[in-house]
């Protein structure tokens, strides 16, 4: 276990408050040692995950990689297609589907940028993947007709 977010751990009356910073979580003291750390340990996990995906290190790499790929959309050959797709898929994969037989064309640069975006774009509740960068917003659009047409 990692003690790298400070907190402490209460318990009276049969409650056990987990107190992190300004946040506190309660819930009923468990018979089980384990269990209760287990419980401790996920709710840290939690709040390391939230200081990770909102610091500005983190924001400045996911976007790089999503700006990469999203260009990457732009050159109308079959690698653009696949990176479509993917970045599509994230934003609808019911309307849009990725096939991912496509990846084996992509070179270096562009997998490496699209694996970073799906890895932490399906981490942690994130939003939307076209909310991300604004100025990048005719992109999605023209992938949305591009590929809509593709039916």
């Amino acid at each position: 276990m990692r003690n790298d977010i400070e907190h402490t751990v209460e318990r009276k009356n049969g409650k056990t408050v987990l107190k992190v910073g300004e946040y506190n979580v309660s819930w009923s003291t468990a018979d089980d040692a384990d269990l209760e750390q287990e419980y401790i340990d996920e709710y840290l996990d939690m709040q390391r995950r939230e200081l990770f995906y909102n610091s500005q290190s983190f924001i400045d790499e996911f976007n790089k990689h999503l700006e990469t790929a999203i260009l990457a959309t732009r050159g109308g050959n079959s690698a653009a297609g696949t990176i479509a797709d993917a970045l599509l898929s994230l934003y609808n994969g019911n309307h849009y589907k990725a096939n991912l037989s496509g990846w084996y064309n992509l070179d270096s640069t562009n997998r490496a940028a699209l694996l970073f975006v799906l890895e932490h774009q399906t981490a942690n509740n994130r939003k939307d993947i076209d909310l991300y960068l604004p100025q990048y917003q005719a992109d999605f659009d023209r992938m949305k007709k591009e590929r809509s047409s593709d039916d």
